[in-house]
């Protein structure tokens, strides 16, 4: 028996361009939960941590704000992405 080849072209690879980042990260929450919880870190590790401490202690305390910084901010997260996404799905 001999086989038939499938004349059919092979299936095109979907192109992700700029714009397909730009709405990812624009519709993913996390990316507002990480922006809040560095906005919350540059602010709040100077007032936590006086300058004259050393740097390893204010690392620490700077990662440590933003990862809470992203656990808090879940809910406001979730609520501008669902906005988002509502705006560009209506024409």
């Amino acid at each position: 028996m001999t086989s038939q080849q499938d004349s059919s072209p092979p299936p095109k690879r979907e192109r992700r361009g700029l714009r397909f980042f730009l709405t990812y990260f624009l519709l993913t929450p996390d990316t507002y939960r990480i922006l809040a919880g560095t906005v919350f870190a540059v602010i709040l590790t100077p007032r936590l941590l006086p300058v004259d401490r050393t740097g390893m202690g204010r690392y620490v305390l700077f990662i440590m704000i933003v990862v809470v910084g992203w656990a808090v901010t879940g809910a406001p997260a979730r609520w501008i992405t669902q906005r988002l996404q509502s705006l560009f799905k209506s024409p």
